[in-house]
């Protein structure tokens, strides 16, 4: 779903004092304040409260905003390794590969470059006899060395962006910035389900089940231990049809 426009915080700030009453309803629970916070924020558009703590958004133009909910469960929380140094180190692992075959490749290029031209032009099919053939034949070679590498060196970066991101979030800190990439730890997870009364934008209102991931990261590294914020990663709604898109 499209991330929202930011609003004035102080449209915030009053915002969440006006739907204290809705949202008192709600149990003592550790996940209502920032439920509250991103209902709030979604219903006010505001992308720069949301992107403090939360990867998704209910947009109100499309989707409706909620104007009261209660939290009935909230899952036991999982766990699993973050690979956050292996991935960077096989990150920049490619791309010395990918660095060391464009030297080698340019090294080649200038050591025979009358047969390269020659090669070139003649395209890879061609039947080319002697030091020509040597060239073309290395030549070639280099050029879908190449192309793996930079599948890799894609591939690598895919995955070490897919991991760090939510992790950037959790542990984000202006004053004191984390290099994400030097620190191993675990991704905490738990789904939380809330029945939420749903004021659509048409203005009717209907109740709706959600279900909402929250994850936050324990970090490990030589400097000691993080612990990060909870960060909203998904919100499906129970009643969208299935393949319906989701935040």
């Amino acid at each position: 779903m499209d991330r929202l426009r930011p609003r004035v915080s102080v449209l915030l700030a009053a915002s969440l004092t006006t739907l204290i009453p809705l949202f008192a309803g709600c149990s003592g629970a550790a996940e209502q304040p920032i439920l509250n916070q991103f209902f709030t924020a979604s219903r006010l558009r505001d992308n720069t409260t949301l992107d403090g703590f939360s990867m998704v958004a209910l947009d109100p133009q499309k989707q409706g905003t909620v104007t009261s909910f209660s939290i009935t469960n909230v899952s036991a929380e999982q766990r699993k390794p973050l690979t956050l140094r292996s991935l960077a180190k096989a990150h920049d692992d490619a791309k010395a590969e990918d660095t060391a075959l464009n030297t080698r490749r340019e090294t080649f290029r200038q050591e025979n470059d009358e047969a390269v031209q020659r090669v070139v032009k003649a395209g890879r099919t061609a039947k080319l006899k002697g030091g020509d053939a040597d060239v073309q034949a290395s030549w070639f070679r280099m050029l879908d060395e190449g192309i793996e590498l930079s599948r890799k060196v894609t591939d690598a970066r895919r995955k070490l962006a897919t991991e760090s991101a939510m992790v950037k979030m959790s542990v984000a800190d202006p004053r004191n910035p984390i290099d994400v990439a030097k620190y191993d730890g675990e991704l905490v997870s738990k789904e939380v389900t809330v029945n939420a009364t749903l004021r659509q934008p048409n203005g009717e209102t209907s109740p709706h089940t959600y279900m909402i991931t929250m994850q936050r990261a324990l970090l490990k590294g030589e400097k000691g231990d993080i612990t990060g914020r909870w960060v909203i990663t998904s919100l499906k709604d129970a009643a969208a049809p299935a393949g319906t898109k989701t935040s």
